[in-house]
């Protein structure tokens, strides 16, 4: 078996074991994608039809407003499942981009595949069910803290919890992310 494949079921089996015709049935509906940095793994006003687990490198999430002003709201690094959430669950065009800040590999399965797979295994629908209340837990804890802690305050928060985005991820897009300028960014980091 390919190694992403092996991966990405051994940190599925870790969030919830999967019993062996369940991984038979989910196997063949696997592919292998290979992104260069930039690519985009889904554009704003696409469907996104697919669920991607991110093996190797990094993505973002982010949104332009009419000035084309570009608003960064979620990193996925290895081990992530990169979907424009809006746009997988609703079938409906995205709302957002998810752009390769890295080379990027991913493991991908396709939505109605998905379902089908839902429909049939009890146990992988249960998979599904926890990976969103796993995602949904991040969301609303960065909403409470991009809310209520200062820049210094969201800063310092992230060296705690997500010191790997300080190393990986480009200032001007995590500033956004912070929702601070990159010049405040700058001045907080310096300050360390």
């Amino acid at each position: 078996m390919n190694e992403a494949f092996q991966h990405c079921l051994d940190f599925f089996q870790q969030i919830h074991p999967l019993k062996e015709q369940s991984l038979e049935a989910l196997l063949p509906c696997l592919s292998l994608k290979n992104y260069s940095k930039k690519d985009f793994l889904v554009k704003q006003g696409s469907i996104s039809d697919e669920l991607n687990f991110v093996y190797t490198g990094c993505v973002r999430e982010y949104f332009e407003n009419t000035k084309a002003n570009e608003t960064n709201i979620w990193f996925g690094l290895e081990n992530s499942v990169a979907i424009s959430t809006y746009s997988f669950f609703s079938q409906k065009p995205s709302l957002t981009y998810i752009q390769a800040l890295e080379d990027v590999q991913v493991v991908s399965v396709k939505h109605a595949d998905l379902q089908n797979l839902f429909d049939q295994f009890h146990d992988i629908e249960r998979l599904g069910r926890l990976i969103v209340e796993h995602y949904l837990v991040q969301i609303e804890e960065m909403k409470i803290i991009l809310q209520t802690l200062s820049a210094r305050e969201r800063y310092e928060y992230m060296i705690t919890n997500r010191p790997e985005f300080i190393r990986r991820i480009p200032l001007k897009y995590l500033a956004s992310f912070l929702g601070i300028q990159l010049e405040t960014l700058s001045r907080v980091r310096s300050q360390k």
